[in-house]
């Protein structure tokens, strides 16, 4: 592996100096600096000039990665990134449209002392190609390389991985898919189901990139050459000739989450080889064909003894006790574990990492931990600074969870590197707890809460406005994988192996948003105290995030927005449509409701989101609530007709005006037509005359001349020629149930 690591450092060394003005010190042997010289040509595009010269940056500041996006509505290359160090600060974060940019100097005199620190600690090699890395992700994710929208951190990255996989002319491209991942996320009892849920979670995260290490292990590759790891994915780059070594290590893994979780969570795993300048298009589609058949194939990598245990007959477990005082059936070893790692995530500032070789997992080691220590990369939460151990034996990464944790006193070989994950969740006060105390048994967990700890679901959906539920709210991004195409409404990619690295540019762009932005959302939901939110899931391209149910279409339609303006550099109105757009599905359901049926239902509204169309042609870029689909060009004005229905009702207007409305509503939905080309027609018919009757009546029935006068406004918005032609009924009635359940005083069996 030590020539492996030694090119990668001497690349990733190259073009962190070449922006401080540092010494390089190219390697000694001419074979290996020329080996550098050709692939950051390839890496870059070009074609190697007969001179000496490496690839030239590119000047100004950086473009975002969103520039390169292809078709109407694009961003301008002038929608630049600011150069600052990175941070969850939306004017660091976020692309803006070139005005005044921030000086350079700062962030690149910061990534200087970085390279002067790493410098005088004496590490050994693997640590210095780490230690490199985390430099250039926290002060050169925002500093140009050669290629056009793509980050000095991405292009060294992917030219270290380059540098030090090619050999015979050839790399491989592996990509692994951790299947499952649903079934065992949300296979939990409702019943404290926070103290599960988000340790599975981020075990599933951490379960990622242990399978990456050890498939970079097994191809003495080092960290650089791990080109993306999330949402149960990672992509790495190895030497070609490692392609006839995957079925081999196909069958190690397999065997041993097999033994650890017993065919509940399997790794799909494909690898493509390629020549860099042949890549395209096709070699992605390869190795996503490749992933899609060993899905289908499972278990065919079992020995006969772990296939027959498949069909080895399981006591099923006991019915849960209701009665007082009865005790549950105790937690096997890891679920466990995986409870204790949820309950310290809450309270944890930095992830240990400790790299190391693989083995196989013996016989009762049936905790996380034992799992990603048998995967070569034991992992662990730390609360606090005393719980760190500096130690002269190991070498490990403490990643920050958070910009302001801090590490003092590090061990000799451990580095410091950062580690967005969106983990938020709401914290119990007193005032909680003796809230929950007073909840009807039937109402709470079944678990005894602390100041401190997570509130549960039951308090959640004690505390939601109206209606006693709980909000499931799911997003991911429409046609992402045309948006990972080279095509109309994809990202441009150059010729050759470049292309690769604005795929890596344009994952870590999406991972920043949703492992680090979308957390940061949710922390500012929670600062309310109104009920809460709990990011179970927020990764790669989608989200899965659970809370009071009245917090959820805001949070919904703040995440589209910021989205949007994270795409384009500004803020969007609200009928503007970004070139790449997110749909939505939020259910609602009791606390005590199967989590994996709120997964599932939860996953049909978003189908249901992603089956919107518009007379206009365009798809998708919509939100389903309350079993209404709506574009988000028609959400604000939703929003706004409750508000004002809730204000009508509030001052006085009779709350029967919210059924009326609902009525109106279900009437014009059955004189609804279809062309024959499936488009919608909305009819003119008796549901108008009897919705303006309706109306009349509720208008004179009301108490006050401004609510007489507002609901005869109203009358004439949603039955007057324009409203009839705009359809505004429809939006209405989505608004008359949704303020009738923020208006209801207690939580029934309805909703």
């Amino acid at each position: 592996m030590d020539h492996a690591e030694r090119l990668a450092l001497a690349a990733l060394r190259y073009w962190a100096t070449r922006v401080t003005q540092q010494a390089w010190e190219p390697p000694e042997d001419a074979a290996a600096a020329a080996h550098l010289w050709r692939t950051a040509w390839l890496a870059a595009g070009g074609s190697a000039p007969a001179d000496s010269a490496w690839p030239p940056l590119l000047a100004g500041p950086l473009a975002s990665v969103f520039s390169l996006l292809q078709g109407e509505g694009a961003p301008s290359p002038s929608v630049v990134v600011q150069p600052q160090a990175l941070l969850l600060q939306r004017e660091v974060l976020f692309p803006q449209a070139a005005g005044k940019v921030v000086e350079r100097a700062a962030v690149v005199a910061e990534l200087a002392q970085a390279l002067d620190d790493l410098d005088r600690r004496g590490l050994p090699l693997a640590a210095q190609v780490e230690g490199v890395l985390f430099a250039l992700q926290r002060y050169a994710w925002a500093l140009p390389s050669p290629l056009a929208g793509v980050a000095l951190y991405d292009f060294a990255r992917t030219h270290a991985a380059l540098a030090a996989a090619l050999s015979d002319d050839e790399v491989c491209l592996v990509g692994g898919d951790l299947s499952g991942v649903q079934d065992f996320i949300y296979s939990v009892s409702a019943r404290g189901a926070t103290k599960q849920l988000r340790g599975r979670s981020l075990y599933l995260q951490l379960l990622t990139d242990a399978c990456a290490h050890a498939v970079l292990a097994a191809a003495e590759m080092p960290l650089s050459n791990l080109l993306y790891a999330g949402g149960g994915r990672f992509y790495v780059v190895v030497p070609g000739a490692f392609a006839a070594e995957l079925p081999a290590l196909r069958k190690r893994l397999g065997d041993l989450l097999f033994k650890a979780h017993y065919g509940e969570l399997y790794l799909a795993l494909g690898g493509a080889s390629f020549a860099p300048e042949g890549y395209n298009v096709a070699v992605w589609n390869e190795l996503s064909e490749q992933l899609e058949q060993d899905k289908r194939r499972r278990f065919a990598a079992l020995d006969r003894d772990a296939f027959k245990k498949l069909f080895d007959p399981k006591q099923p477990p006991p019915p849960r006790p209701e009665a007082e005082g009865e005790e549950e059936e105790p937690l096997d070893a890891m679920a466990e574990s995986l409870q204790k790692l949820g309950e310290l995530l809450q309270r944890a500032s930095v992830l240990s990492v400790q790299p190391g070789k693989g083995h196989t997992l013996h016989e009762g080691e049936r905790t996380f931990y034992d799992v990603l220590n048998a995967l070569g990369l034991a992992s662990r939460l730390l609360v606090d600074e005393q719980e760190y151990r500096p130690s002269h034996g190991v070498r490990r990464r403490l990643l920050k969870l958070a910009d302001e944790s801090e590490v003092t006193g590090m061990g000799p070989h451990d580095l410091l590197g950062l580690r967005y994950t969106a983990a938020e969740a709401p914290r119990a006060t007193a005032k909680d707890v003796g809230q929950y105390e007073k909840l009807e048994r039937t109402r709470k967990d079944d678990q005894e809460l602390r100041e401190g700890h997570v509130k549960p679901f039951g308090l959640l959906a004690a505390q939601s406005r109206g209606v006693k539920r709980l909000g499931v709210l799911r997003m991911d991004v429409d046609d992402l994988g045309k948006l990972f195409g080279n095509k109309e409404g994809g990202i441009k990619r150059p010729d050759g192996i470049a292309g690769l690295v604005v795929t890596a540019a344009l994952s870590g762009a999406l991972a920043r948003f949703f492992e680090g932005w979308v957390g940061e959302l949710c922390r500012r939901a929670n600062e309310r105290g109104d009920g809460g939110v709990i990011a179970v899931y927020s990764g790669g391209d989608d989200l899965f995030l659970v809370g009071s149910w009245h917090l959820m279409p805001g949070l919904a339609r703040q995440i589209r927005e910021d989205f949007a303006a994270y795409v384009l550099g500004h803020e969007v109105a609200s009928s503007e449509a970004p070139p790449i757009t997110l749909s939505a599905g939020i259910v609602l359901i009791n606390a005590g409701y199967p989590l994996y049926q709120a997964a599932s239902d939860a996953a049909e509204a978003l189908d249901a989101a992603k089956a919107h169309d518009r007379p206009t042609g365009r798809a998708k870029n919509a939100l389903t609530f309350l079993g209404r689909t709506l574009g988000w060009e028609q959400v604000g004005e939703t929003v706004a007709l409750c508000e004002q229905l809730g204000a009508l009702v509030g001052s006085g207007a009779p709350r029967a005006l919210l059924m009326s409305i609902q009525r109106i509503d279900a009437n014009a939905q059955q004189t609804r037509r279809h062309t024959r080309t499936g488009e919608v027609q909305f009819s003119y018919g008796p549901w108008v005359w009897q919705g303006a009757y309706q109306l009349t009546r509720m208008a004179e029935r009301a108490q006050g001349k401004e609510s007489k006068e507002a609901i005869q406004g109203l009358r004439e918005r949603l039955v007057g020629s324009e409203g009839v032609a705009q359809r505004t009924i429809e939006r209405a009635g989505l608004a008359a149930r949704w303020a009738q359940l923020l208006l209801r005083e207690r939580g029934g069996d309805e909703g």
